[in-house]
């Protein structure tokens, strides 16, 4: 009787558990795009793109690094920069991740440049460090 009590309350947990994820991580009005570096990225004007970045955590630029885009025709716009750290505050090192949310204003293809700060005033050594994507946003 123990046995099946547990198995009933496993079986439930793990369809619970299945369905939650599922919920979560895949839903009909998100359409979240990871962007890569080495092809052209083809989107929708209801799409959102997303550049994963890290931080080390603990380090001295750890609160001044940010980001800016440079988009020349003006097709996207980064919208917003989301901060997570999965460390307990108490440990030493890890990372810190950004979550870079670009979003598209118009149609047309880009290649676009992201730019990522150390310091909360630029230095010319930090023009150095981007990343390019090329991008194409369809109706």
């Amino acid at each position: 009787m123990k046995y099946i009590s547990i198995s009933i309350l496993s079986v439930s947990i793990f369809i619970f558990g299945c369905d939650h994820l599922r919920k979560h991580f895949s839903s009909d009005t998100d359409n979240k795009i990871m962007l890569k570096k080495d092809t052209l990225n083809v989107v929708t004007m209801k799409d959102t793109m997303v550049i994963y970045e890290g931080v080390c955590r603990g380090c001295a630029y750890e609160n001044s690094t940010h980001f800016e885009i440079e988009d020349t025709t003006g097709i996207v716009v980064l919208h917003d920069v989301i901060t997570t750290g999965n460390s307990p505050a108490n440990t030493d090192g890890g990372s810190i991740d950004k979550d870079l949310i670009i979003v598209p204003k118009k149609t047309g293809t880009t290649t676009i440049k992201i730019y990522k700060f150390s310091r909360e005033i630029p230095e010319a050594k930090d023009s150095l460090n981007f990343s390019q994507y090329k991008i194409e946003v369809k109706k």
